[in-house]
């Protein structure tokens, strides 16, 4: 459902009725679908409660009404991460042909890890429906596919539709294309939409997440604050803008965001983790820790962001020399991998650095770089040789680093060549600093900021950097001379 819905009359009259009623403590006369828009609308504002009121109200009315109860099944798999509960609100819709329960059905197996499953429900599902179903039913099922992250079965679906020029189409054929790194296409995708429905906040959403994922922070920040003008607590305008404020140096405005994201999503683990990593920039270590367990704790196990909250959880444990912690979280994340990963073995590499342990760290990443695929190696490489650079031995993060230059998927990872910069800095190597810093002032101007802040003077321009340094070559301990 479009959050658009919630600017209509219609919404509006009914939301009217139904607090009007509530206040009264009486009873009041809505269709099923008009209480679940209620309570999407409740819910989207941070009060579930009150979502879950709203669809206790229509049950009342309509026990085995399929618009509630798969309401009530989606809270139980997204908040609760109850699947067997779940699928017992699923059972008690009534109609077991309407297309919401087979969207709940499939919905439910994909939370339960069993997408496989799901795709072969959905399919034996299309071969019993009305032909007049079956355009909706496909773009219904790529869409559900791609909310959860299943882009290639969305694809696939997305290609049995018919109608390539419905804004529900073109949204998702633009969601699959930023997936697939495709983001020129993308970009040009969502700003078609804006052109034809200039105030849906969710293209303005759309497009925001495009322009950062392209490093256009300024046009993504941008993007955000339109969306936030049509709905000033549109939840997902409001992270876009606190990740850009972050990635932009901002971390007072973006803990503020944050902040805002938490009181209207505050079953999410998001919010705590981007506080999380403001209290990290910020060397503010137990706060941060705080954040990040508060995350492991309302995140699911299923999750991407599971293994995200444990890795920086194991990062803060070994800053706080706490390695026995850090080892402990990184058992935990094997037992959810079933096993060591390359992201595993880079973490115990990384604390046995910590530790002053070079050589099983080496062997830690030596097993790392076996299990990676040669697709992934310079991914690899690259974390590797940041652990290297975090524990201070510039001498093998920039022997790593310099070796990955030459590649093409240098310009992947955004700190590269701040990073590279700083150990050519760090060891005097004069030539290839300047070579560097040139690139990296071009591509990377937020990064060098960060990372050479102690180098030049304060308050120069990033852009000015180069040029200062061409004049003020590097004196006897590696540090840029006074010497114009």
């Amino acid at each position: 459902m479009s959050d658009n819905i919630f600017f209509t009359k219609e919404f509006k009259d009914n939301l009217r009725k139904y607090e009007e009623a509530r206040e009264a403590h009486t009873s009041v006369y809505l269709e099923p679908e008009d209480f679940t828009d209620i309570a999407e609308y409740y819910h989207l504002h941070g009060d579930l409660p009150g979502a879950l009121e709203a669809i206790k109200a229509a049950l009342c009315i309509f026990p085995g009404a399929t618009e509630p109860l798969a309401f009530k099944a989606r809270v139980s798999i997204l908040i609760y991460h109850d699947v067997n509960e779940a699928m017992r609100y699923a059972e008690m819709i009534d109609d077991k042909n309407d297309l919401e329960y087979f969207y709940i059905i499939a919905e439910i197996m994909i939370a339960d890890n069993r997408l496989d499953d799901a795709e072969a429900y959905l399919t034996a599902r299309e071969k019993i429906l009305d032909e007049d179903d079956t355009e909706d039913y496909c773009l219904d099922v790529a869409t559900l596919f791609a909310d959860y992250e299943a882009y290639d079965l969305a694809a696939e679906w997305l290609r049995k539709c018919e109608d390539t020029d419905c804004n529900d189409y073109i949204e998702l054929k633009g969601r699959i294309s930023m997936n697939n790194g495709k983001l020129q296409e993308s970009l040009r995708i969502f700003n078609e939409l804006i052109d034809r429905v200039p105030f849906n906040n969710g293209y303005w959403n759309l497009l925001a997440s495009a322009q950062y994922l392209s490093n256009d922070l300024s046009g993504s920040l941008e993007s955000s604050d339109y969306a936030l003008a049509i709905d000033p607590d549109d939840a997902d305008a409001i992270l876009n803008k606190a990740n850009c404020l972050m990635m932009l140096g901002n971390s007072k405005d973006a803990e503020k965001c944050y902040e805002h994201y938490q009181r209207l999503q505050p079953q999410s683990e998001i919010a705590d983790m981007g506080i999380a990593a403001v209290n990290m920039n910020e060397n503010q270590l137990e706060v941060a820790l705080s954040h990040w367990k508060r995350a492991a704790r309302l995140c699911s196990t299923q999750s991407a962001n599971k293994l995200e909250i444990y890795r920086n959880m194991c990062l803060v444990f070994a800053s706080l020399s706490q390695y026995k912690k850090s080892f402990q979280i990184v058992d935990e994340l094997e037992k959810i991998t079933g096993g060591a990963t390359v992201d595993s073995l880079i973490l115990k590499g990384y604390i046995y650095l910590l530790t002053q342990d070079t050589q099983t760290a080496s062997s830690c990443f030596e097993k790392a770089l076996e299990m990676t695929s040669n697709s992934e190696k310079d991914n690899t490489l690259y974390y590797i040789a940041y652990c290297f650079f975090d524990c201070n031995d510039m001498q093998t993060a920039h022997d790593i680093l310099r070796k990955l230059a030459a590649s093409s998927k240098s310009r992947d990872f955004t700190d590269f060549w701040a990073y590279l910069v700083r150990t050519d800095y760090e060891l005097g190597l004069q030539e290839e600093f300047l070579a560097d810093l040139k690139k990296a002032t071009e591509r990377n101007p937020i990064g060098i900021q960060r990372e050479l802040s102690d180098v030049f003077p304060n308050g120069m321009p990033v852009r000015e950097f180069y040029n200062y340094a061409v004049h003020h070559p590097f004196g006897k301990r590696g540090r840029l001379s006074d010497n114009n």
